[in-house]
């Protein structure tokens, strides 16, 4: 056999292999994890998984965040810390002070000027989904903010609130990234998510953009929501002849 004939011999076997296992991965979940994995080392790309959808990324990204001791969350809305995905962080008592846990959320209060980036993604979710469009972004996220607020009390859980672009939901540990890029006609939970291996130039790409997130954004004590904004401008102020000194001394 000559050397021509030898290599045309293992570039065909190796050829048959990824044959039978892109054949497997369409009945096999573990094929389609391990053509995946064969794909991304021959591209260079260290994806460990492509999930076709948040419900089928759930169950893993659940494992890693029950194993993780550095956990950070950048989201559009951040409904999913109430789920089940987040139980070994909110409400599993083991080892809670071990962790770090750093989430981004959106800043539903901007200043004059500034890009309401909740308002642009809620009209995007709006041309498809009619319950947008009133303001239900905005309600939605602060409610994950109330709901963060006792966590953050007892110091189990770090929030600072941005005003970016929603462009992709992050949640990564100390060993995988799952990145779910959003789509402009699909909500979060119907688009793909990427599990990325740490090591890889993608999954530092996203960790920087995520510190450097969190180093230009503010925790919720600096930076007041709608709801409580709207609160404060629904109380009752006193009229000036009912007022006592310590009424028109107090600060607002």
């Amino acid at each position: 056999m000559t050397i021509s004939d030898f290599i045309v011999s293992v570039l065909a076997s190796i050829l048959a292999g990824v044959i039978v296992i892109a054949v497997a991965g369409l009945l096999s979940r573990r094929a389609r994890w391990l053509l995946t994995g064969v794909i991304g080392r021959l591209l260079g790309v260290d994806i460990d998984y492509v999930y076709a959808n948040s419900a089928q990324a759930d169950s893993d990204m659940k494992q890693e965040i029950a194993k993780a001791r550095d956990i950070a969350v950048f989201a559009s809305r951040g409904s999913e810390l109430q789920r089940g995905t987040f139980y070994p962080v909110f409400l599993q008592a083991a080892d809670r002070t071990q962790r770090r846990v750093r989430i981004l959320l959106p800043r539903t209060l901007v200043a004059s000027g500034e890009t309401d980036w909740i308002e642009q993604r809620e009209q995007e979710v709006a041309r498809f989904d009619p319950a947008f469009g009133g303001g239900l972004l905005h309600r939605q996220v602060e409610a994950n903010v109330d709901f963060l607020r006792p966590h953050i009390a007892g110091g189990n859980v770090q929030l600072r609130l941005y005003n970016y672009p929603h462009l992709g939901r992050i949640v990564a540990t100390e060993r995988f990234l799952f990145f779910t890029p959003y789509e402009s006609s699909a909500h979060g939970r119907d688009s793909r998510v990427y599990k990325i291996r740490c090591g890889d130039a993608l999954y530092v790409n996203l960790m920087r953009l995520f510190e450097q997130l969190w180093n230009a954004s503010s925790e919720p004590s600096q930076s007041k929501t709608k709801t409580q904004r709207d609160q404060g401008h629904s109380k009752a102020t006193p009229s000036a002849e009912n007022q006592t000194p310590s009424d028109t001394t107090r600060e607002p």
